[in-house]
């Protein structure tokens, strides 16, 4: 009984990732690799710059939890396009962007938590669609470093979902 378990596990497994792979390529997002490549840096710099506020302004513990991995995580993709020789530059955010930036730092507590969870939500569904973008267009190395973004973007957006139905408002 346990071998007939195993085995359908194993069965399991070796499909889903041509299942993942074929869900990915029907949502191919519309753009350019270039494209692709310049949301996915903005969305990273915005990410971490969002995150690193939080450990003094956030309420939540959860929420400052969240943004530690997040910043982490933002880093260590940072880090591993740099490994793989990818064009890794620092480019100003754009003003509604910098203007988000700087409503977070005037705010403090639940107000804080609250439109952090907010913006990451709205940056994370957009850093999905640019690295979904390098899975499908993207070099050799994006395609790897983006598969592995994409799994973690995907349950990032579960938890700021989750997050912001049971944090107060």
């Amino acid at each position: 009984m346990q071998r007939r378990t195993a085995m359908g596990a194993l069965g399991a497994a070796a499909i889903i990732p041509g299942l993942i792979r074929t869900a990915s390529a029907q949502t191919r997002p519309a753009g350019s690799v270039a494209q692709f490549r310049q949301m996915a840096l903005m969305g990273n710099q915005f990410s971490t710059q969002t995150s690193d506020l939080a450990p003094g302004r956030a309420q939540h513990d959860i929420v400052k939890a969240f943004a530690h991995f997040e910043g982490a995580e933002q880093r260590s993709i940072l880090q591993a396009m740099q490994i793989a020789g990818l064009p890794v530059r620092a480019m100003p955010l754009p003003p509604e962007r910098m203007q988000v930036v700087q409503q977070l730092q005037g705010l403090q507590g639940a107000q804080f938590d609250s439109l952090y969870l907010r913006v990451q939500l709205q940056g994370h569904q957009e850093l999905l669609q640019a690295h979904e973008g390098l899975v499908a267009a993207g070099t050799q190395d994006e395609k790897v470093i983006s598969t592995i973004a994409v799994a973690a973007i995907q349950q990032h957006i579960a938890m700021l979902q989750g997050l912001q139905q049971r944090l107060p408002a």
